[in-house]
């Protein structure tokens, strides 16, 4: 018995790429969500445990423009205690740079988490997250002080919508 396979017509041929289309756009739209926030979580995610940090060196213009070490402390870790997420004593830590010139200067806020690599067996920091920003310094510390709080403001901010279920 030999049964003959008939063609179907042009509309329903049409109809049905459109479904398919459509089911894999929408597909897409939600792995690319998931990938998103999935991202978002390897990023920031700490389970709430509170982080510790460090600043780096400064270049010796951070004197004419009244900018010291403890500046940017108090500026940072100010921010991390009021919102309870300053422990000195963590290994996950929020990094603060800041390079000068005589007129400008570029800032540099990095989350370092501790990650384990395969390969070597080795658990070391890596930067998962970071912001930054550059300008004129005008001659005072104030903008760069500026830009950290407003670096903070951006880190906080989405540390707690990732970490939102967890520091609940």
């Amino acid at each position: 018995m030999v049964t003959k396979l008939e063609r179907p017509n042009g509309l329903n041929v049409v109809a049905g790429l459109v479904v398919f289309a459509a089911s894999l756009l929408l597909a897409g739209a939600v792995s690319a969500q998931e990938t998103g926030d999935r991202l978002a979580a390897f990023k920031l995610f700490t389970k709430c445990e509170a982080i510790n940090l460090r600043v780096g060196g400064l270049h010796p213009i951070a004197e004419d423009i009244n900018l010291s070490r403890d500046s940017l402390v108090a500026t940072a870790e100010g921010r991390l205690k009021d919102v309870g997420l300053y422990d000195p004593e963590a290994d996950t830590y929020l990094f603060l740079n800041v390079n000068l010139t005589s007129e400008a200067f570029d800032l540099i806020m990095a989350l370092k988490k501790h990650l384990y690599d395969e390969y070597s067996g080795e658990r070391r920091p890596a930067t998962t997250w970071a912001t930054g920003a550059t300008g004129t310094h005008g001659g005072t510390s104030d903008t760069i002080l500026a830009s950290i709080d407003g670096s903070m403001n951006k880190f906080l901010a989405e540390f707690q919508k990732v970490n939102q279920h967890a520091c609940n």
